[in-house]
């Protein structure tokens, strides 16, 4: 019995023990793992408000960033990084041990002889570090670098920022959602006082914190009309026109009543050479008699008729004809570089001997090129037109005393400047008076004339006064001079964006108009406003991209969204399309998915309307969806799916005078001929059956592939003239003489390319080049011709013209040719490719990352000016060799046609419309009641007849012919766009 109650006892003592020491041993597993390691000051080192906790091992390697809500660990921790590093002589050093005694945090970089020490302040809501001493002659110290598994986006539960406290502290990321908390301070602009706060905390309350933190920063200019406070002021969510200098005291009446034919609340004043100077800002007296008093009563009208007012500049750029260039230059204009004369020269002179070597002098000028042909010697200016790199160093064809500056002697040994230039303007010099002197007018103009808003166009050339690596700092300073200038804070935008100008920017962020692909470029946009992408008209996704990031509600900058600036087009191939009341829908719907403002560059003037009476119809569109979306009409759920890219709406009122969507299908389709493959094709029908609906437009046509106006671009009769360019990862190309003979006449080269499977499909490219010296004058000849033997592999071919960049600011003219048949075809290629382009990933010219969206959807090739052809590869199946046969390409003339009787096919039953439709006509076809000839600028010409029956769109697939009378002996080209549309929403 005793031993049965000993062993009772000893259970009973124990298991409780037993679990204790769980415990207990638990406990130390977690105090002394490396996380554990946090909870002794002594090991390692922790900041903790009551949202985060972040910590840090002595090694400096980062361990944890926790919301402590929940307690998620948001570090991105797929590999090691360190709190903190130096760059010393151009190399890169981690941390090497922390240490927090009190406030003091201490960074040591012992490989690098580099110590810092940082003060740190922590409350219930935020840390603060500030730099408070360096030793060791670092070029920058980075003290702050914590990767986040966080994507920085409004749906996500929790939100991380580091915010610079003051000029000198470089944060690479927006406010105000972050993935990468990241601040760095050069030695250029002072290490020490370098200070950020760093924020942790529930999405929802990341603004209203960024407010606390903002009114308490010292350095940092106070403004409540951007920012943190975009989304509580209504400026932010209007639309305006923009006026290049015809609102004056008598048109102002004007102005106001076009704002209301379109909806619109506001008006941004751009100036330029007849309107307001660009960096002295001198208005045209003859207009605006009394200068910007004469604004200030302009102004007053718009208020009491609820319009605001925005003064839109080109930033620190100065105009040639201001008075800090004419008649005598300010000596603190930016320059490049200077050069000493070697040799007297007189007032006559047209060469001008240097002392230091010219070799990074060039011609080239242009709207985008950073370079001018301008020197100045004490108040002269002098342009030049040559340059001799090798000694002696010359400046030659100078014309004298330019910009009407007085020509003069200069003595030997004096300085020569090589002024900076962009945007076709000069720029100050970075810390000198005139900077300073511009920012400051600026501000007066918007105090004396009671403007609402500034518009910093040009900013992005903010790399111009001192390199692009100081891009965010000399930009940012002109920013805050004139903000602590101003006497009250007024709303800002700006065509580029960094971490400073964020709690000033009132929207985000108005692109330049399209001029084709308008659906797609609205795609695009809407994807980039809430992407981390800061440059204005950069982007770096694709499809998948876009169709993940276009609908979300916001993006990580949390600003009011802009998706302006807009113009409409009319007929002007093979550049330009024509903009459709679908295409304006689709635009307009975005902007009350996405409580968007839109910006219109003209179109809305009665002259304009008078000319284009298009314009008008498409301006009714977005005067009443702009009415809705101010009332915010549709909830929350009907502007998600307005968002949908790809997914198309029509507006409509329905039998109780209530407004409503429906889905809607356009399906555009281009027809190359009655004998061509693409004159049958299939249409997908997503609805009910229904009643079709048709656009029909008469598109231009193309003389014959051996018409005597031909210019050959490439044969492959003779020497080899592309040159093997760039490939994707994993990618192998080649463009080899074969000899076959095409069907066309003519031998044709092999164009073969091996993807190995690295990159993705869509991403596996190659590119050859041919380049033209001297350029070619292709200003007759817009069409391509081309015979191409496919294998049927699917890969893509593109055939790109471009010209120079500095003429044609990088226009992409590609032509897409997808290889899905087998054997010879001929291809005429007229109209330039658009909304395709972003379905593929290409290589970005200028950045490593992005390319510039204008290039395909805005800007537009030189005709006259083609220097170079390319041959691309691209959607190129892994593992397998493709091979396309591609015979000589020719430039081809253009040649309008006119085409009689269209006739549309869907099954057995057949449409024809007895009418001629000349190249730039479209007909509109909704009903029997309802069919409509428009004229190439939207004109409405007459009803026209209907005979046949109404084909249907039954569900699924609908085989669709065109037909019609064509001219004689050319192909005739036209554009089908087959409609359908959906049931009501519901609401």
């Amino acid at each position: 019995m005793q031993e049965i109650k000993k062993k009772y006892v000893n259970r009973r003592f124990i298991i409780p023990a037993l679990l204790l020491l769980g415990l207990i041993l638990l406990l130390f597993i977690r105090l002394f793992s490396a996380d554990g390691l946090l909870l002794f000051r002594g090991e390692g080192v922790v900041f903790e408000t009551n949202g985060f906790r972040y910590g840090i091992a002595r090694n400096g390697k980062n361990l944890q960033f926790i919301d402590k809500m929940t307690g998620t660990d948001y570090l991105n921790a797929d590999s090691a990084s360190y709190c903190a590093y130096v760059v010393k002589d151009g190399k890169q050093y981690p941390v090497s041990a922390v240490s927090l005694s009190g406030d003091t945090l201490t960074l040591e970089f012992a490989e690098a002889g580099v110590r810092s020490v940082v003060l740190v302040n922590q409350t219930n809501d935020r840390a603060r570090l500030k730099v408070v001493r360096v030793s060791g002659n670092a070029e920058s110290l980075t003290f702050i670098n914590v990767p986040l598994k966080l994507e920085g986006m409004p749906d996500e539960p929790f939100a991380a920022c580091v915010l610079s406290m003051n000029i000198s502290t470089h944060v690479r990321q927006l406010p105000a959602l972050q993935t990468h908390l990241w601040a760095t301070a050069y030695n250029r602009f002072g290490i020490d006082g370098a200070e950020i706060t760093l924020l942790g905390l529930p999405t929802k309350d990341m603004l209203p914190a960024i407010r606390e933190v903002m009114k308490d920063a010292r350095d940092i200019p106070f403004s409540d009309a951007g920012g943190a406070w975009a989304q509580l002021s209504k400026e932010g969510y209007g639309s305006y026109l923009m006026n290049f200098g015809t609102l004056t005291e008598e048109t102002v009446d004007e102005w106001i009543g076009m704002c209301k034919n379109l909806g619109f609340t506001q008006i941004d004043n751009h100036g330029r050479s007849d309107f307001f100077r660009f960096g002295d800002f001198e208005l045209d007296r003859k207009k605006w008699p009394d200068g910007w008093d004469t604004f200030k009563r302009i102004n007053k009208k718009l208020h009491d008729a609820g319009i605001s007012s925005i003064f839109q500049t080109y930033a620190f750029f100065i105009d040639k004809n201001s008075r800090y260039v004419t008649p005598v230059p300010r000596e603190d204009l930016g320059y490049f570089s200077t050069f000493t004369l070697e040799k007297p020269i007189g007032e006559t002179d047209s060469e001008i001997e240097v002392k230091e070597p010219t070799d990074g002098i060039s011609l080239i000028t242009g709207f985008f090129e950073r370079n001018s042909v301008t020197l100045r010697i004490g108040s002269e200016l002098i342009e030049f037109t040559g340059v001799t790199k090798t000694p002696p160093y010359k400046f030659t064809g100078c014309k004298r005393g330019a910009l009407g500056t007085k020509a003069s002697s200069h003595k030997a040994n004096t300085q020569a400047y090589h002024l900076r230039e962009m945007f076709n303007r000069f720029v100050p010099g970075v810390e000198t008076p005139l900077f300073s002197e511009i920012a400051k007018r600026t501000a007066e103009i918007v105090d004396q004339a009671g403007f609402d808003g500034i518009y910093f166009d040009a900013i992005d050339g903010s790399d111009i006064l001192a390199g692009p690596e100081n891009f965010w700092y000399y930009g940012g300073k002109f920013v805050f001079e004139t903000a602590r200038q101003l006497k009250r804070p007024v709303g800002m935008e700006m065509s580029s964006m960094i971490h400073h100008w964020w709690h000033y920017r009132s929207r985000w962020q108005a692109w330049d108009r399209p001029v084709r692909g308008y659906k797609r470029f609205v795609d695009i946009h809407c994807a980039s406003i809430k992407s981390d992408e800061y440059e204005h008209g950069l982007w770096r996704g694709h499809t998948p991209l876009i169709n993940k990031l276009a609908p979300a509600g916001n993006g990580g900058l949390m600003l009011p969204l802009q998706l302006g600036w807009w113009a409409h087009q009319t007929w002007n191939p093979p550049q330009v399309e024509a903009t459709f009341s679908d295409d304006i829908e689709y635009l307009a719907c975005k902007m009350i998915g996405n409580n968007a403002g839109l910006a219109m560059l003209g179109g809305f003037d009665k002259k304009t309307l008078d000319e284009f009476p298009a314009f008008k119809r498409l301006n009714a569109i977005i005067k009443q969806y702009e009415e809705l979306r101010h009332r915010h009409y549709f909830n929350d759920s009907i502007r998600k799916l307005l968002r949908e890219p790809g997914r198309e709406f029509t507006l409509f009122r329905t039998p109780d005078n209530e407004w409503n969507f429906k889905p809607v299908s356009y399906q555009r389709h281009k027809v190359a001929g009655l004998d061509h493959p693409t004159a049958n094709w299939t249409v997908v029908n997503e609805f009910e059956s229904q009643p079709v609906k048709l656009r029909i437009e008469a598109l231009m046509s193309v003389k014959a592939y051996d018409d005597t106006a031909n210019i050959v671009l490439s044969d492959f009769s003779g020497e080899m003239n592309f040159k093997p360019e760039e490939t994707a990862a994993g990618v192998t190309g080649a463009l080899k003489i074969l000899g076959e003979e095409t069907p066309g006449g003519g031998v044709s080269g092999t164009f073969t390319a091996t993807s190995s499977g690295e990159s993705l499909r869509e991403a596996s490219w190659v590119k050859m080049e041919q380049k033209f010296d001297p350029h070619m004058n292709l200003a007759g000849n817009q069409a391509l011709g081309v015979w191409v033997k496919g294998d049927g592999n699917g890969q893509l071919v593109n055939l790109r013209i471009e010209s120079p960049h500095h003429i044609s600011h990088g226009a992409r003219g590609d032509h897409f040719i997808t290889i899905d048949f087998t054997g010879w075809k001929y291809f005429e290629l007229v109209e330039i490719e658009s909304s395709e382009f972003s379905n593929y990933i290409w290589p970005a010219p200028y950045s490593s990352s992005s390319f510039y969206v204008y290039d395909s959807y805005r800007h537009q090739v030189a005709f006259d000016q083609v220097d170079k052809l390319q041959f691309w590869y691209n959607n190129l199946p892994a593992g397998k060799t493709v091979s396309t046969l591609i015979g000589p390409v020719k430039a081809l003339p253009l040649v309008a046609n006119t085409i009689t009787n269209p006739t549309v096919a869907i099954g057995e039953e057949k449409i024809c419309f007895p009418v001629s439709l000349e190249s730039g006509m479209y007909l509109e076809f909704k009903s029997l009641a309802d069919c409509k000839l428009y004229g190439p600028k939207g004109e409405f010409i007459r009803n026209v007849p209907v005979q046949g029956n109404i084909p249907v769109l039954y569900p699924g697939n609908n085989e669709v012919s065109f037909a019609c009378e064509p001219p004689e002996g050319i192909n005739p080209r036209v554009q089908v766009t087959v409609i359908g549309e959906g049931k009501p929403l519901a609401r």
